[in-house]
């Protein structure tokens, strides 16, 4: 019984001196984790100014973007308000013309059709005349049929 006390004595020994051993080991692994998040902190904090810096003028960039594109906004919506006035006033204009034009045109054909006409009467009188005069009256039966078959054809304006 005597071995057995002495051998769990230096069983117990052995594993007092192990976590000694471990709990050594942790602490000079603490030391110089400590001493490296020191120099770590000590960088960070000569960073930090930059860092700032850095985020100030990102702050300033991103203000000037967004007011930079309020502007660009309505810049664009007016843009736009004056492509749609100018395209109703193109529209308007085109369709003032168009209507003055027309009105000329029927006012033209209107003033310039009846002496035409006019004319047109008194020379097929005129030469139904002389084919009467000198063919006889069996012409001027065909040259009525001609002209009643070229009115039909085509009905003046």
């Amino acid at each position: 019984m005597e071995t057995l006390l002495m051998v769990a004595v230096v069983l117990i020994a052995l594993a007092v001196i192990a976590q000694a051993g471990v709990l050594i080991a942790m602490y000079l692994m603490s030391r110089r984790l400590s001493g490296k998040i020191e120099l770590l902190l000590n960088d960070g904090q000569r960073l930090m100014p930059h860092f700032e810096s850095i985020t100030s003028n990102l702050k300033t960039v991103s203000e000037d973007l967004t007011e930079t594109g309020k502007i660009a906004r309505n810049q664009a919506t007016h843009v736009q308000k004056i492509v749609a006035d100018t395209h109703a006033n193109i529209r308007d204009q085109i369709s003032e013309v168009s209507n003055a034009l027309v009105d000329s045109i029927e006012e033209a054909r209107t003033v310039a059709m009846r002496p035409i006409r006019q004319y047109s009467a008194i020379a097929m009188g005129i030469s139904e005349g002389v084919r009467t005069l000198f063919f006889g009256r069996r012409e001027t039966e065909k040259a009525e049929k001609i002209v009643i078959e070229k009115e039909t054809k085509y009905p003046a304006a």
